[in-house]
């Protein structure tokens, strides 16, 4: 299993109106080929104004395939140039994790 953690930095006192457009717009297009999210979380400390969410792919391979589909979804490039027009992006990070097996306890 691998989780994809995505990290938006939107800028300052935007991030309910982003969300609002995430959630309405993005989220029914990325739950049609990605699942359900893994987690979507507001940051409280450190780098604040950041959105992140955990999504959980099978292996590289899932994650290419399903991501793959909703690039070539009209409505999602869509989605994507509205809301790089309207600027409330400031920076995204990206990482891939990795599940690693935990050693039973005593």
């Amino acid at each position: 299993m691998i989780i994809d953690e995505r990290t938006y930095t939107i800028q300052p006192g935007l991030i309910d109106k982003y969300l609002k457009s995430h959630f309405e717009q993005a989220l029914p297009i990325m739950r049609e080929y990605l699942g359900e999210p893994f987690g979507y979380f507001l940051t409280e400390t450190g780098d604040l104004n950041q959105f992140v969410h955990l999504w959980r792919f099978d292996d590289m391979a899932d994650r290419e395939r399903r991501r793959a589909a909703m690039y070539k979804d009209p409505r999602w490039l869509s989605y994507r140039a509205t809301t790089g027009a309207a600027g409330l992006v400031q920076h995204q990070h990206n990482r891939i994790l990795r599940a690693i097996d935990i050693p039973e306890g005593p």
